[in-house]
């Protein structure tokens, strides 16, 4: 998805939340901005990581067997993610990926942060229901930060 359809795709999102009249067009281009720095963000974050990944000593290669396993894990995460709604994957792929706090999250998203804390919880735990884990009582709490519980 280009950038311009990524702007009118948050609007019609957040309907609600467009001013009307004058308004609009700032509102539009502000949209715009922020879509922009983060595909710019991304960008850079891809640039870091083929940088590190061409860093590290190639002797630190798993065997054959090894990534066999991990390629077959990191596909089946790959593949539940991308099961989750668009919502889910924004926040997890915020948090996760491009490692922003959850009041940087939580101020995105013009919410709280329990809000987000929440909205991140379920996320987690629909993610490991599209995994096949298995919740009981003795499944861990995914860790928020500052030392709480989900």
């Amino acid at each position: 998805m280009d950038a311009a359809s990524e702007v009118f795709v948050i609007a019609l999102r957040k309907i609600e939340a467009v001013p009307h009249g004058e308004e609009a067009l700032p509102w539009l281009y502000a949209t715009a901005k922020n879509v922009l720095r983060n595909r710019e963000r991304a960008r850079r974050r891809q640039v870091r990581l083929k940088a590190k990944m061409r860093a590290e000593p190639r002797d630190a290669v798993p065997g054959p067997d090894v990534q066999l396993i991990m390629g077959e894990e990191q596909n089946a995460l790959l593949a539940a993610l991308g099961r989750l709604s668009p919502k889910d994957q924004e926040v997890l792929r915020l948090v996760e990926w491009d490692g922003l706090s959850r009041e940087q999250v939580a101020a995105m998203h013009y919410v709280s942060r329990a809000a987000i804390d929440k909205r991140i919880s379920r996320a987690y735990r629909r993610l490991r229901r599209e995994l096949g884990v298995r919740e009981d009582k003795h499944t861990a709490p995914v860790p928020i930060e500052d030392g709480g519980e989900a």
